[in-house]
């Protein structure tokens, strides 16, 4: 059996042409690959009017497709953050994930009134546990996740004998993954982005996996090269 291991990416086609860069840069070689996004992210056309908000916050840099008006900004993750910037909105906080966005918050002074941007899924309802500390906060739906079925080539290798990487990065794409698998493969080495993630993966497949130190892009990278290493 080969021991070359074949790296499987369930994420948005930019998302994973990005990790697949970050990757052969920092090995110097290719390695392979095989992509099948397990939800295709598009806008709801939708844009919300910011006048009268104090306050806009993203948790994934797919909600914004429109100006911030030089806004206060609160996100999840850099490429949000970076997007905000782009988008004309003044970033105050970059938070590691929600529940540690919703942590500070608490901390914070009333922000005044708040708008979450955010998809059809999401896994924090962040206007929700804002109302419980008395901020008033909705939610602009601006990007939607449809799902994708597994392709008949990474289910093979998920299912199969063959060495391959999973790295996994939300429960919404652990659950959608883990339905859609009969078993899991023998060599399969599934790496997860939170706890929140690797509970669902386990619910789901019965199956282990590894759980980053950090909820970060740049720690899903940092593992799943030094795996694809040994």
């Amino acid at each position: 059996m080969s021991t070359q291991k074949t790296l499987v990416l369930t994420r948005p086609e930019q998302n994973a042409n990005q990790l697949v860069t970050q990757i052969k840069e920092s090995l110097g070689r290719d390695v392979p690959v095989v992509r099948s996004p397990i939800m295709k992210i598009s806008p709801t056309g939708f844009w919300p009017d910011l006048t009268g908000v104090d306050l806009v916050i993203a948790t994934s840099a797919h909600a914004i497709h429109g100006p911030l008006d030089g806004k206060p900004v609160f996100c999840v993750g850099v490429r949000t953050a970076d997007a905000a910037t782009l988008a004309g909105g003044d970033v105050r906080h970059c938070a590691l994930d929600a529940a540690s966005l919703l942590v500070w918050m608490e901390t914070q002074p009333d922000p005044g009134t708040v708008i979450y941007l955010r998809g059809s899924h999401v896994a924090t309802d962040i206007p929700a546990a804002l109302t419980k500390l008395n901020i008033a906060a909705r939610a602009a739906w601006t990007y939607r996740q449809d799902d994708l079925p597994l392709t008949d080539a990474a289910r093979k290798l998920l299912e199969g004998t063959r060495p391959a990487i999973l790295p996994l990065y939300s429960p919404r794409s652990a659950r959608l993954v883990g339905q859609a698998l009969a078993k899991i493969g023998e060599s399969l080495h599934v790496i997860a982005i939170s706890d929140a993630v690797a509970d669902v993966w386990r619910t789901e497949t019965g199956g282990s996996c590894d759980v980053v130190a950090e909820p970060t892009g740049a720690a899903m990278a940092d593992r799943i090269i030094a795996t694809l290493r040994h």
